[in-house]
């Protein structure tokens, strides 16, 4: 910058560009400090891709190739191969579990393409994709061994499964074998004794959905996450994981890292859709379209239904009614600004309209797809040109998905 400020104060360069130059140069350097920030909070170990869908359609196809050619180039940093499953139809009943894999990065391997070929012609419903940068056990010298594929033994259930992070495998077995020490015989490690982390994240869930027999898929993730982030102790772990029954796509974000180091996300952004992708991170340049999972929250997707999302600590169970809730706004009357406050317990489409007492539309203050957690919206007192509205009475409307709530405000000179 001493450089810089030198060539500023040359004689010959023009006075009146030099505020105009610098500025340049300040959001030149502002855009490159946020371009690497946010390739900073991707760099975290492997990638997944999840996609649950209802019927295979052109779009369905071109937005498979289109994430997964932008996943391919994220192999360059994740060398350590890579792997896809898929469920394949045998017949109106019966689904296959298919896995493939490759030790070579998939940018290098043309495995990697024939394997999402597979997926837009056999596929049903559902497929994981998984590239790795080993953190534990073999780290070269094999394929990636995700996705994993697990059964249950006392209910039907049978899994694919990916992970991304790290979680102490000494931690993860002794868990493992607290819950039922003769677990491991029936269901047991892919690779032993040099133990995956992954693999035996995997274990541990399909042991907990085998124990709790009267619990919902739902309520067993959430049982073994606690279960896991207490045997964790001080120690750090990241559980972030993608998993499919060949119906359901589930996707959870959870790390004792460092916020935002791992993160997970679902895509499209929209209330209701024919199919759902889980992924750790936005996977082409609609990135407006994929909605982050909050830290600590497990997120349920299926094809034609509104995504659920369920924080793994909440004492709400997952098939109770959620309550959305707008609060009055204050100050009222106002003159000046007022805000209107509202809280989310579900992923919602917001939409917040002020209209006047004749029930003109006056100013639109919001409409988005919001996760749950509480928000504040101000207004000004003006409409959508931006002019002051007279004083008076006005209507604002809040509406959560399909519930509506009205709320009075006077506005005052």
């Amino acid at each position: 910058m001493l450089g810089f400020n030198n060539w500023l104060d040359r004689k010959d360069f023009p006075l009146f560009l030099r505020p105009i130059t610098a500025g340049i140069f300040f959001f030149i350097f502002a855009a490159f400090v946020m371009k690497c920030s946010k390739e900073e909070r991707y760099q975290h170990n492997c990638r997944f891709w999840g996609i649950t869908f209802s019927k295979n359609t052109p779009q369905i196809e071109e937005t498979i190739r289109r994430q997964l050619d932008s996943l391919r180039a994220l192999s360059l940093n994740n060398p350590d191969g890579w792997g896809i499953g898929y469920f394949f139809a045998i017949d109106s009943f019966s689904f296959l579990p298919v896995i493939r894999r490759g030790e070579p990065e998939a940018a290098f391997d043309p495995r990697y393409q024939e394997s999402v070929d597979e997926i837009i012609k056999y596929g049903n419903r559902t497929a994981l994709v998984h590239i790795r940068r080993g953190t534990s056990g073999p780290v070269s010298g094999i394929p990636n061994p995700h996705p994993f594929r697990r059964r249950c033994i006392n209910r039907r259930f049978d899994m694919l499964f990916a992970h991304n992070g790290t979680i102490p495998v000494d931690v993860l077995s002794g868990l493992i074998n607290q819950i039922n020490p003769f677990y491991l015989k029936y269901n047991p490690p892919d690779y032993s004794p040099n133990f995956l982390d992954s693999d035996l994240f995997g274990i541990l869930l399909v042991e907990v959905i085998d124990t709790y027999l009267q619990m919902t898929i739902e309520e067993c993730i959430r049982l073994a996450i606690v279960k896991l982030d207490s045997a964790l102790g001080p120690r750090s772990g990241e559980m972030n994981f993608v998993m499919t029954d060949g119906k359901t796509l589930w996707a959870l974000n959870f790390t004792r890292s460092i916020p935002g180091s791992i993160t997970a996300y679902f895509y499209p952004a929209t209330e209701i859709s024919d199919f759902w992708i889980a992924a750790s991170q936005p996977l082409d340049t609609f990135s407006s379209l994929w909605i982050e999972i909050p830290n600590k929250t497990l997120v349920c997707l299926k094809p034609d239904t509104q995504p659920i999302l369920i924080p793994i600590y909440s004492k709400q169970k997952p098939d109770q009614p959620f309550i959305m809730s707008a609060n009055s706004n204050h100050p009222n009357p106002f003159s000046k600004m007022t805000e209107i406050n509202y809280s989310l317990a579900e992923y919602s489409t917001v939409e917040i309209i002020i209209y006047d007492q004749n029930g003109r539309r006056t100013k639109n203050l919001l409409r988005a797809i919001q996760l749950p957690g509480e928000y504040t919206v101000l207004w000004d007192g003006r409409d959508d040109t931006g002019r002051k509205v007279p004083a008076g009475l006005y209507f604002c409307r809040i509406r959560f998905n399909k519930k509506r709530t009205l709320l009075k405000i006077v506005l005052i000179e």
